[in-house]
């Protein structure tokens, strides 16, 4: 694992592109701690780790919530794989971190606007702004 800490903007992108591949490949909690573990050392400090690791045990607690949260004109199958992924480290950081929900909110639809320029990004913000921090 690095031993340089990241930014929680670095951290941010990271965690949305890890588990952008992993809802891709549809993988389970123990193949994701797995790759955490294995693959991911390199790039990640100790803390993006357990925060990675934090998500995947929380994932289908985090996935409920979202989905709580969405109109009923759109499922979760509906939305991009890469928006659902923004969703979870966003529903994660509002709920089990001190981060102002304002600030996790604001770096996550940035990341939309950047990486997924087709996608509307007040859903996003919409959908975020409807999880209340614990």
């Amino acid at each position: 694992m690095s031993e340089q800490k990241l930014s929680m903007t670095k951290r941010r992108t990271y965690l949305v592109q890890m588990f952008y591949r992993y809802l891709l490949m549809d993988n389970d909690v123990n193949y994701i701690k797995q790759d955490i573990l294995d693959e991911t050392q390199e790039k990640l400090d100790v803390e993006t780790t357990l925060i990675a690791n934090n998500i995947a045990e929380k994932l289908s607690d985090l996935k409920n919530e979202i989905k709580k949260h969405l109109s009923s004109n759109w499922k979760w199958d509906r939305i991009p794989t890469y928006i659902q992924s923004v969703l979870i480290i966003g529903a994660y950081e509002i709920i089990f971190t001190p981060t102002p929900k304002a600030v996790t909110i604001n770096e996550l639809v940035n990341l939309v606007k950047e990486n997924e320029v087709d996608f509307d990004y007040k859903f996003v913000n919409a959908c975020l702004d409807k999880v209340i921090k614990l």
